[in-house]
């Protein structure tokens, strides 16, 4: 079985497997406000070294590989980019609205077989006043042909009532993974047996997999204990991700936790329909 080792640097943590790259972990980047800075994963590859994510392209320099972005939480944007206005049916940027997701610490970084990491993180909105805490976690492994990695969080709102909502346009928000070559025309297939990712948008499914071009696949799975469950997903041909939003808002008061679990799967190949099933009754019992 193939080794996974973590090794600490100025962003946060990257993780080699077989001392090849697998990922680097983005905690403390400096970005512009206007891009909502948030933590994430990029660049990630497959195990051959395939370049699964694009980070911050020109014309969405907001999307940073895999990473949470919520595209309102109260009037703030911590997604980043423009807002879509209904008003105006037009993407505009909104001065004084966008928010950070601030790493605050890590509290576990553990290398034992499996890479362990917990780490700690507060909401800010654009007066960099708190409105939330969160805890994430996460686990990876190598599995036969790749790696998988389990995502958990719990959010805890510190303001009397957190809304969370996604784009009143496109209804992206939540968690994210943004591909590149040779994903960027990625083909997606999803637990209900749908194919290409005009049939999968919107559509309620466990998991949603989608083949590189030119070889390696991604999966992305939901937990049952999640809201919402089973999850509507946000898919193109570049994008995929969990659209626990794309139907309606969510509201949180304080006092209430939001808990989510996410399972994602980076493989040279498509293992096929018949391994994610077993993968996904795996990560759910």
């Amino acid at each position: 079985m193939d080794k996974l080792t973590l090794q600490k640097n100025l962003l946060g943590f990257e993780i080699h497997q077989n001392d090849r790259p697998l990922t680097l972990y983005r905690a403390t980047e400096e970005l512009p406000r206007t891009d909502s800075p948030k933590p994430c994963f990029a660049p990630i590859y497959t195990p051959s070294g395939t370049l699964v994510t694009e980070y911050r392209p020109s014309d969405h320099t907001w999307h940073t590989g895999l990473y949470f972005g919520w595209v309102r939480a109260n009037e703030t944007n911590l997604w980043g980019g423009p807002w879509y206005l209904p008003e105006t049916k037009k993407y505009e940027y909104v001065e004084h609205s966008y928010g950070i997701q601030r790493h605050d610490e890590f509290t576990r970084l553990e290398e034992s077989g499996t890479i362990e990491v917990e780490e700690k993180l507060t909401w800010l909105d654009a007066d960099d006043r708190e409105m939330a805490r969160e805890t994430r976690s996460y686990t990876l492994a190598a599995t036969e042909g790749g790696t998988s990695w389990q995502i958990d969080t719990t959010i805890t709102p510190t303001v009397d009532k957190l809304v969370l909502g996604a784009s009143r346009m496109s209804h992206y928000s939540g968690f994210e993974l943004r591909m590149g070559p040779p994903f960027a025309d990625a083909s997606h297939y999803d637990s209900e047996g749908r194919e290409t990712h005009e049939n999968i948008m919107g559509q309620r499914a466990r998991w949603v997999a989608a083949r590189g071009a030119t070889g390696g696949c991604v999966a992305m799975m939901d937990h049952p204990s999640n809201p919402r469950h089973p999850v509507t997903w946000f898919a193109r041909k570049n994008l995929l991700g969990a659209g626990l939003l794309m139907e309606e808002d969510l509201t949180l008061v304080q006092g209430e936790d939001l808990a989510l679990r996410y399972a994602f799967f980076v493989f040279d190949s498509d293992p096929g329909s018949a391994h994610w099933e077993e993968l996904y009754r795996k990560f759910t019992t």
